[in-house]
């Protein structure tokens, strides 16, 4: 009687401890994606406060070239000239932000499926010894 009590007991903390580990694990991956997923944003909301002066100084630099160029060229020339540069940048700037997009990766929880994966191995060596 009292092996089959202590049998349930560590049957009864065994499971216990499983779900505290499935629990900490589950923690920890939303916690590794929170915390990419806050990068990500705040990125984002720095790319949207630059916007409105990005547009501010493109136009001053467009009015600008194209007033330059129209000295020696017609206006309309001068306005498909500059106008074909800074598309030429826009599309290398866009560029620039799908490789930077690509690099960082998507938000998921890398390090909580690696540790839960280590914890399932460590686990099956025990069962078999």
């Amino acid at each position: 009687m009292f092996a089959a009590d202590r049998v349930q007991d560590l049957l009864r903390r065994l499971r216990e401890d499983l779900a505290a580990l499935i629990h900490s694990e589950v923690e920890l991956a939303k916690a590794e994606v929170i915390g990419k997923v806050k990068i990500h944003a705040r990125a984002a909301a720095f790319v949207g406060i630059a916007i409105p002066f990005v547009f501010l100084a493109l136009f001053a630099f467009l009015f600008a070239a194209i007033a330059a160029l129209a000295l020696a060229l017609p206006w309309w020339a001068s306005g498909l000239i500059v106008g074909a540069v800074f598309l030429l940048i826009a599309v290398l700037l866009a560029l620039l932000a799908l490789r930077s997009v690509r690099k960082a990766g998507m938000p998921t929880p890398d390090e909580a499926v690696a540790q839960a994966k280590a914890t399932v191995d460590e686990i099956k060596e025990v069962r078999t010894v």
